[in-house]
């Protein structure tokens, strides 16, 4: 039987919403450990005021690389009229859009509550605010995941069916990128469900799971499509051909961006997998949680640099961009 008593208290029921682990799920296993209460009685705080700051500005870091990289790749993919004609690029500024709300509202969220843990307690974790921020989490956390499906989608089909794809008009993209926000606000809607107790822990865990790993699994193939039909298409075609060597660059950006996303959001998934299910490994170091919190939120700032690595006229217009602005 899954652990489920006291779920939502040990802050463990965020599957894919990224909220809850973090500081309270320790704060529970410091609690276990009689840490929270002194020899005398007296309320201590769950970690020093050292790790406070440590784990404060790493996170405060984060968000600054994640609000300076987005603006950038927003501005480049606004002022490169080349960028801007490859429809693909729509899912990508997408991407830079919920990557933006990332850092301007779950991660400052987030270290507000974590903070005021640290000099009220954790009656913090059950206030209304905080709730509101695990909706808000789960929101851009799903426009990040759907986005990411989307665009793997969209290159699967422009690989298989380039002649039908090449006639897509741009309203086509415009419902997918208004499908994504749509699907994002019903699953953070079911996530505000589960806080006014209208859901079930386990109706709500296993939503999420099956969502997540369908997600993934729709990514991954398409990427294993995308490989195998590319691999006969460099066989076939003239090795001069500029549009192969176009979208192979593109096709190994996108695949890069989804495989960082992967490892950066699955040691989270996991543990929430295996705290849903195994109650004895609550206990977990909160070093731990703290850490695969920060590179749930750390994958946020790195697209921009990805795209700057493995896009080179995305670079040339950084490049020109810095240079503009030093003089």
């Amino acid at each position: 039987m899954p652990a489920t008593k006291d779920f939502n208290k040990f802050g463990l029921n965020e599957y894919v919403s990224s909220c809850d682990m973090g500081c309270h799920q320790c704060n529970r296993s410091v609690m276990n450990n009689s840490s929270l209460q002194s020899k005398g009685g007296e309320k201590e705080a769950f970690m020093s005021f050292t790790e406070l700051m440590v784990w404060s500005s790493a996170f405060a870091f984060v968000t600054v690389i994640i609000l300076v990289g987005n603006v950038l790749a927003l501005i480049v993919f606004s002022t490169n009229k080349k960028l801007l004609r490859m429809r693909a690029n729509f899912f990508l500024i997408n991407l830079a859009v919920a990557d933006m709300m990332v850092g301007v509202l779950a991660i400052p969220m987030y270290l507000y509550h974590f903070v005021a843990a640290w000099h009220k307690g954790n009656g913090v974790w059950m206030q209304r605010s905080y709730q509101i921020s695990k909706v808000v989490d789960i929101f851009v956390g799903c426009a990040s995941i759907f986005t990411l499906t989307v665009i793997a989608l969209e290159r699967a089909f422009s690989v298989c069916l380039p002649h039908i794809h090449r006639h897509l008009k741009n309203k086509v993209y415009y419902l997918h990128l208004g499908l994504i926000w749509l699907l994002s606000v019903l699953i953070s809607l079911l996530r505000l469900f589960f806080e006014e107790n209208m859901l079930s822990l386990e109706f709500f865990f296993y939503f999420m799971l099956v969502f997540f790993a369908l997600a993934l699994s729709i990514t991954c193939s398409s990427y294993i499509v995308i490989w195998y039909r590319m691999k006969l298409r460099f066989a076939r075609r003239d090795s001069k051909r500029r549009s192969t060597e176009q979208d192979k660059r593109l096709a190994l950006m996108l695949f890069t961006v989804t495989i960082v996303f992967v490892l950066s959001w699955m040691p989270f998934q996991i543990i929430n997998i295996v705290i849903f299910f195994c109650r004895p490994c609550e206990n977990i170091p909160h070093e731990v949680a703290y850490f695969a919190k920060f590179l749930h939120y750390g994958n946020s700032s790195v697209n921009p640099i990805i795209y700057s690595f493995l896009v080179p006229e995305f670079r040339r217009t950084v490049t020109c961009l810095l240079r503009k602005l030093r003089i």
